[in-house]
């Protein structure tokens, strides 16, 4: 009988757990370079209306603070924002009847995983408040079982906006791994 409950131990962490990796995909899009004026404001009025994100809104601001970037009421760029809460087991498609695509595939679950996934999406772009061109583009998406919206914005967050700054123009996407809450 111990035996028995010895060799169920691993098998009740395993489903019990929430703990693994989490992979966080990554799009980002330079345009032709950034401003010389490092100057930025958000828009006006929130697109969205939630505590996520006005936290979201904060924590895109400090991180540009780090980036050298300052929110000023009349700035030549214009930072967009955006999250999303989605069944990860729903495809996500862009376009019209015969010119579809997908934006993300649906999730399969996990053997012995013990609730559905939800996908985390955040989605910044900054445009040139003058002629609407895009100056940065960043989009960030995570799958979790349990975590929240809000423990996943720091890390949405600093992924979109990795590539700011780089000299890599153009879209560039990777994925990056880390533990953390399903």
């Amino acid at each position: 009988m111990h035996r028995l409950a010895i060799l169920m131990i691993p098998i009740v962490a395993l489903t019990a757990s929430c703990g693994g990796p989490i992979e966080t995909r990554i799009q980002t899009q330079a345009g032709a370079g950034l401003p010389a004026q490092k100057q930025y404001s958000l828009t006006a009025k929130p697109e969205q209306n939630s505590e996520a994100y006005n936290k979201a809104r904060k924590m895109v601001a400090d991180t540009l603070a780090t980036k050298g970037f300052a929110l000023a009421d009349q700035a030549p760029t214009l930072v967009h924002i955006a999250l999303a809460s989605r069944p990860a087991s729903i495809a996500m498609t862009t376009g019209e009847a015969g010119n579809v695509s997908r934006i993300a595939e649906p999730k399969k679950r996990k053997p012995l995983q013990s609730c559905e996934d939800i996908e985390h999406r955040l989605i910044l772009n900054m445009v040139n408040a003058s002629d609407g061109s895009t100056v940065y583009s960043g989009t960030a998406a995570e799958y979790h079982c349990k975590g929240s919206m809000e423990q996943s914005l720091p890390h949405l967050i600093d992924a979109a906006l990795s590539d700011l700054g780089n000299s890599n123009q153009g879209n560039n996407s990777k994925t990056l791994t880390r533990s953390g809450i399903e």
